[in-house]
């Protein structure tokens, strides 16, 4: 049995391992934290009873085919719970419920003739089926082209500006496409209400039931691992050399954002490295979580086009979780995706928090103190990859020219968004490549022998 070693134990690296041991391939996973999850894992309160709640938000929608099929494997759909949820835009210091066909066209800062431009826009974007064309499409120029400048200045442009920290002018037409194919599923036939799920204990109970699976099939993970380089020699990986010593493999599938990646890459693998570095920008984010003793809204997402409020929105993830399991707290969380020199990604967590509640109370005067049971900030370098217009050719593949060297991390997810569907489709991918990849050497042995 072929060894395959996985530099990262987030859902993505765990969904590859899985997938890959059922194909027969041995797998041993190294994690350089103490817990599994990534992106995906948990944050605890002692201060609160011991709640633990997800660090960030994650959806798990109805229309998420490879999740609800890989829940069904892991025997955790019968714990899935799904509810009705609603979005709502903040707009000139008012709340707008935006979650039927009927509240597009009652939205305020719109004439009749723009708010029927909108819903067209949204039926153009589900009618293309061929994404390449709007790869090379900015996606302003797109989205004036179908509803017009209105809809533009007053919706689109603060979404954009919110969730690509200012620089959305080359990003390309296939970004909303992707969004608005995606969340315009989650609804019921006749389109009037959004359905989204939930797992009782967050995504940590789909990481668990992952590793579970893993281990049980004779796979390996390992934590509070430091990965120093992967081994090459002979044109070929050789295996991982650790903190604490080298261990052997048939090949290396690096699942870690590419910078961080590449820097695992010894000399021998210099070109491999230069590569994957045409395309390796990437947005961070800084995410302020609330425990509330109230709610805030009706919404589960409230949009921002206030150019004022930094925040990319207001996720209010208890209208979709029951708080019974958030021991009756309300949870909201405030991110922004921000460059490494934005202000905001250099503040200190308090400087931040106290920034934050600024603007948030210019949203929510009534918000109390009181209300406030706790809060937490999270930060990440490396959260949402960037590709410009016309880049489509930039992107890595998973296999690279040293032999049993493979990258798979969330840059190669485009045109889909990065989420928990798109990770697990991803790695399902990647498995057959990269079992391909291990079979086509042997068969070239074989036929060389015979």
């Amino acid at each position: 049995m072929p060894m395959i070693d996985i530099v990262g134990g987030g859902v993505l690296g765990l969904a590859l391992g899985y997938d890959l041991i059922k194909r027969g391939i041995g797998v041993r996973i190294w994690e350089r934290s103490r817990e599994l999850g990534g992106l995906m894992g948990r944050t605890r309160f002692a201060e609160l009873n011991q709640l633990e709640v997800d660090r960030y938000y994650h959806a798990i929608l109805s229309s998420d085919r490879t999740l609800m099929g890989l829940f069904d494997e892991l025997e955790l759909r019968s714990a899935l719970r799904m509810t009705t949820t609603s979005m709502g835009f903040y707009h000139n210091g008012k709340l707008h419920s935006m979650s039927t066909p009927l509240d597009f066209l009652r939205f305020p800062p719109l004439s009749p003739i723009d708010r029927v431009r909108l819903g067209i826009t949204i039926l153009r974007a589900r009618q293309v089926k061929d994404w390449r064309a709007l790869e090379e499409v900015p996606v302003v120029d797109w989205l004036t082209s179908l509803g017009g400048k209105r809809a533009v200045e007053h919706i689109w442009k603060p979404l954009l500006r919110a969730k690509f920290d200012g620089g959305f002018d080359s990003v390309p037409a296939t970004y909303i496409w992707s969004r608005l194919v995606r969340t315009t599923d989650t609804r019921e036939k006749g389109g009037a209400v959004e359905k989204m799920c939930f797992l009782p204990g967050g995504y940590a109970m789909l990481i668990d039931a992952l590793a579970k699976a893993i281990t049980a099939r004779g796979g390996q993970i390992t934590t509070g691992a430091t990965v120093q380089q992967v081994r090459v020699a002979g044109g070929r990986v050789r295996g991982l050399r650790l903190a604490d010593g080298e261990v052997e493999s048939d090949g290396a599938v690096l699942t870690l954002q590419t910078p961080i990646a590449r820097k695992l890459l010894p000399p021998e693998a210099a070109e491999v490295s230069a590569r994957w570095s045409a395309l390796e920008e990437y947005l961070g984010i800084v995410c302020m979580l609330l425990v509330l003793r109230r709610s805030l809204s009706p919404y589960y997402t409230l949009n921002i086009t206030d150019e004022r409020i930094p925040f990319t929105g207001v996720i209010e993830t208890t209208n979709l979780i029951d708080r019974q399991f958030t021991n009756g707290y309300h949870l909201v969380y405030l991110p922004k995706y921000v460059s490494p020199d934005n202000l905001f990604a250099q503040m200190d967590d308090e400087t931040l928090q106290q920034s934050f509640m600024v603007y948030l109370r210019q949203m929510f005067p009534d918000l109390r103190p009181e209300d406030i049971a706790a809060v937490r900030i999270g930060r990440e370098r490396y959260v949402e990859p960037l590709h410009p217009v016309g880049r489509t050719d930039d992107i890595p593949s998973f296999v690279s020219d040293v032999a049993g060297l493979y990258l798979v991390n969330s840059s190669q997810i485009y045109p889909q968004l990065t989420n928990g569907e798109s990770a697990v489709a991803h790695a399902v991918k990647a498995a057959a490549v990269i079992e391909q990849a291990i079979e086509e050497p042997v068969a070239t042995r074989q036929a060389v022998a015979a």
